[in-house]
């Protein structure tokens, strides 16, 4: 008898799925593309992301009316909402690498489907809509655990949707970007209440009032708080004056294969009509001298690349200069599963900034953000074979050694955070710049990896979301892509744009004082990872009293 009545509940389940799957598939594909439309440069059309959502926390509110067994069903569904983001977001990685692609494309996409499982079950054990309330904890415990591990790839975090609305999210001050995520994700709650209540649950109108008005104030209270701050935040009067140069030197072919002395000499080209003796420093782009020097015998009397940049400062008033470099240390054994073996000795590559401000002593800082792919592997410390795997793109790519921590620099009395590429996309790490002393930030990169395309764009926008962050003024210096100077509310004053050669000056100024997220870090992130843990826990706990309960009244 108990067989006959599960065989005949499977066949009402797939009775109802058969009907009601291709409406699921529809929303995931609808939801997918909306969230996708909704990031900068890609679509730009932001106000997207505050109903994209909605389409699946229905998918997976209804999968969890089905019952048992629809496990394949919800991993279909999600992942295919995220392969779609992921696809019309980062699409322009393949310029890059193929293999990239499919690396943030494929893995992303299954690692943030992650969250809606954890959520499905908190639904299934405590109820819908505390089961909401783990969409929200649990996707924020994501994004913030998503910045620190192995797979660290928080490019796509939803608080980036918003960073090309500056006047939108000065309270970023206040909550980092995972605020911007929390308010998404936020209004996508609301209005999958107000759907669920009217056209689900058949509700009136009229009872819906409190949840149109947190709605509206949900919206509104961010969005007036930001324009008073935008429109009222004043700089202190502290300028530093700083020259950004864009060499734009083709990343692929040209970047590596073309001699030093021709790169250099065309960036300080252009740097020199416009370095005086009033310029605090001279910014060149990441990797800007592109042959591996030994750190252990960085010496401006014999080393080429350095005697020729001292030769620009010579002529214009020892004038400090920021360039980045391809490094490298040598060891007696193996030091980290980054070395590679050279004769009898074993040796480390490094992305690096070095300050070159005479006669102090050379200053340099590893990258420590590094790139899945190009300049590192994840887990290759557990499994060493995985080395063979990366992929190599000309320069320090590879497998890179790391800095320990940030490093600033200091020259002309002002301390700099020297952030390299891919770093600037790290709020709290680029924090702890701050919290060393950086006056100002500077970004070293480049972006012509990925031709024309969203990529080099939404690289820049991260480096206005720090300015925010932080409130820090930010000299960025791409090999091509865009250089800038960007203000302390995040505006760009001016800039290089992609495919362009040049210099560009300006005087930006520095600042002082802690912002609450410099000083506190990401609290969103960490509270919600700890509510995360506390809900499990309860639904864990529920679900074992569940089969204990379920036990004791089977027959005996």
């Amino acid at each position: 008898m108990e067989l006959y009545t599960q065989e005949f509940m499977n066949k009402c389940i797939f009775a109802v799925m058969e009907i009601r799957l291709p409406v699921l598939f529809l929303l995931a594909i609808l939801g997918g593309l909306m969230l996708g439309l909704s990031f900068p440069f890609t679509g730009s059309l932001f106000p997207l992301a505050f109903i994209a959502f909605i389409p699946l926390m229905l998918i997976n509110v209804q999968l969890n009316k089905f019952g048992k067994g629809r496990f394949w069903i919800r991993f279909l569904l999600n992942y295919l909402y995220f392969l779609i983001y992921n696809t019309v977001t980062t699409w322009w990685i393949y310029y890059a690498s193929a293999e990239g692609v499919y690396m943030a494309v494929f893995a992303n996409s299954l690692l943030m489907t992650l969250p809606f499982f954890f959520a499905a079950f908190i639904m299934r054990r405590l109820g819908e809509n505390k089961g909401l309330l783990a969409i929200l904890v649990f996707w924020l415990s994501f994004e913030y655990l998503h910045f620190y591990w192995e797979l660290s790839w928080p490019w796509l975090n939803l608080g980036h949707i918003l960073g090309n609305q500056i006047q939108l999210i000065q309270w970023y001050e206040f909550s980092g970007v995972t605020g911007g995520s929390l308010w998404i994700i936020f209004i996508n709650i609301l209005g999958y209440i107000i759907i669920r209540n009217l056209r689900i649950r058949k509700e009136n109108l009229k009872i819906q009032t409190p949840v149109f008005l947190f709605l509206g104030l949900g919206i509104i209270i961010p969005v007036i708080s930001s324009l008073t701050i935008f429109y009222t935040y004043e700089e202190k009067n502290d300028p530093v004056d700083i020259v950004v140069a864009q060499p734009n030197i083709e990343a692929h072919f040209e970047k590596y294969y073309t001699p030093w002395e021709m790169q250099l000499t065309k960036m300080f080209r252009f740097a020199d009509p416009l370095t005086d003796e009033n310029v605090d420093l001279v910014v060149c782009p990441e990797t800007a001298i592109n042959i591996g020097m030994d750190e252990k015998m960085l010496d401006r009397d014999t080393l080429k690349p350095l005697l020729f940049v001292e030769s620009f400062q010579k002529v214009k008033h020892n004038v400090p200069v920021l360039i980045g470099a391809t490094t490298q240390l040598f060891f007696r054994e193996e030091n980290s599963a980054a070395s590679r073996p050279f004769g009898n000795f074993w040796y480390e590559d490094y992305n690096t900034a070095l300050l070159l401000d005479s006669p102090k002593p050379i200053q340099f800082y590893h990258k420590s953000k590094l790139v899945l792919g190009s300049e590192k592997l994840p887990f290759v410390g557990m499994f060493p074979f995985l080395k063979k795997y990366s992929v190599e793109l000309g320069g320090t790519s590879g497998i890179l050694g790391t800095g320990e921590e940030p490093e600033i620099f200091e020259a002309s009395g002002v301390k700099f955070a020297p952030v390299i590429c891919y770093e600037s996309v790290y709020g709290e790490y680029v924090s702890y710049y701050i919290r060393k002393g950086a006056e100002i930030i500077t970004v070293i990169t480049n972006d012509g990896w990925w031709q024309d395309t969203p990529g080099y764009k939404q690289h820049r926008m991260f480096s206005q979301i720090r300015a925010i962050e932080c409130r820090r003024s930010v000299a960025r210096s791409a090999n091509t892509g865009v250089s800038c100077f960007i203000n302390q509310k995040g505006e760009i004053i001016s800039e290089i744009g992609c495919n362009r050669g040049g210099a560009i000056r300006a005087s930006i100024n520095r600042n002082s004082e802690f912002t609450f997220f410099v000083k506190y870090g990401d609290v969103t992130g960490r509270i919600s990872l700890f509510v995360a843990l506390i809900m499990l826990v309860f639904a864990v706990v529920h679900y074992f009293k569940s089969l204990g309960i379920r036990t004791s009244t089977m027959p005996k």
